[in-house]
């Protein structure tokens, strides 16, 4: 689903949980868990609209502050993913079978990955150092991913600098993605060769304290892509429920993000939040994302809690149709590209207690957030995390 991505969520919640760091090195348990249902699916391969899917996924974070100007930081992760729509497909292609599986013609004599348990897995690493030289802080990050049909490589560097005493911060960055897909061939029931996905991205933002108790961030961002647009296993229906066919999509395409949050002082231990997004592309998809928010403070600002909803709406990509009457030049039935709007709440939750030396020694927190849409999809996300501090 476009809104929840998966190893994202463990790195929301750490903004949430942000704060100046000394001397020492963190290390943050962040366990997520992801279950989603709908039946509205005209991608899934079998007709069926199943959208089902768990999802399973430790992060471990490390943040290793060398000095006052100085910190290297990074994560790893593993996850493995239950879906009922690829199993589906899997069951109908042998997109997922071993190679000896001869019945099958899974991938003419490839060493093809198989599901672990059932279960398609995934792991990444990233990895990243951050340097402030006088009134500037430089980010460069890199990462690397791997599951069964999908590579990527990435890395990218993130400029700040701060002015007017540190009231006026600006921002900017820019990140390269090198990726590859490797698309099951549905009429030769077998793998296709890896194809390339190259993404640029380039943004920019600033954030202004306005007020004792009024901060103001804005910020806009341009990402182009090209390459092997479409998704591996996602199909269109050309007639009848059997006679299925790969989405076809444009070797191209551009996005534009402007995002602004305002946050208020409500009082010593509340603070409101208001956060605006908008997305346009040159696939015409147009979106708005609004989310208003509280955070509490408690037990001596030692815990932070906060509540949030938002709402999201989308126009459909002009490629979109729930069928087509036959194979066309660009065709996707992808539910995450049609027209649709969505709303979620949710709340998250931190606790830091200082020891009698006051220090902070562990962190506790959770979250747990209901979304729904409007073209039969929900989900529930669940989050666990706990931070040793040494």
């Amino acid at each position: 689903m476009a809104v929840i991505r998966r190893y994202l969520l463990a790195f929301a919640f750490l903004l949430l949980l942000e704060r100046p760091a000394p001397a020492k090195t963190d290390l943050d348990l962040v366990v997520n868990s992801l279950y989603q249902s709908g039946k509205g699916g005209k991608q899934v391969y079998d007709g069926s609209g199943n959208q089902s899917l768990t999802l399973y996924e430790p992060v471990l974070y490390i943040n290793s502050q060398i000095d006052h100007n100085t910190s290297i930081f990074g994560s790893v992760v593993f996850d493995a993913l239950s879906s009922a729509s690829a199993k589906a497909f899997d069951q109908g292609t042998g997109a997922s079978r071993p190679a000896s599986d001869a019945s099958t013609g899974a991938s003419g004599g490839e060493s093809d990955e198989k599901l672990f348990g059932g279960w398609q897995t995934r792991v990444g690493a990233e990895l990243g150092y951050s340097k402030k030289a006088g009134t500037w802080v430089f980010t460069p990050t890199a990462g690397y991913s791997h599951e069964l049909s999908y590579n990527s490589v990435h890395g990218g560097m993130n400029v700040q600098k701060f002015l007017a005493e540190d009231n006026f911060v600006l921002s900017a960055g820019y990140f390269h993605f090198s990726d590859k897909s490797r698309p099951w061939d549905v009429q030769n029931s077998k793998f296709s060769a890896f194809k390339a996905k190259t993404t640029n991205s380039v943004n920019a933002g600033a954030t202004q304290i306005l007020s004792e108790k009024d901060i103001v961030l804005a910020g806009v961002s341009y990402t182009e892509q090209t390459g092997f647009l479409e998704g591996t296993r996602n199909t269109v229906s050309t007639g009848t429920v059997t006679e299925r066919a790969l989405e076809r999509l444009p070797g191209s395409r551009g996005k534009w993000t402007a995002n602004t949050r305002y946050v208020r002082s409500l009082g010593e231990r509340t603070a409101f939040h208001l956060d605006y997004r908008y997305y346009a592309d040159n696939w015409n998809i147009r979106s708005h994302t609004w989310e208003p928010s509280l955070a509490f403070s408690f037990a001596e600002e030692a815990g932070t809690w906060r509540v949030f909803y938002r709402r999201y709406s989308q126009t459909a990509a002009k490629y979109y149709g729930d069928s087509f009457p036959a194979v066309t030049a660009y065709m996707t039935s992808d539910s995450d590209l049609s027209g649709f709007y969505a709303n979620e709440v949710g709340a998250q939750a931190a606790y830091a207690p200082e020891t009698e030396g006051g220090e902070t020694a562990w962190e506790y927190g959770g979250t747990a957030m209901y979304y729904r849409r409007s073209n039969d999809l929900s989900a529930l996300v669940l989050q666990a995390s706990i931070t040793a501090k040494f």
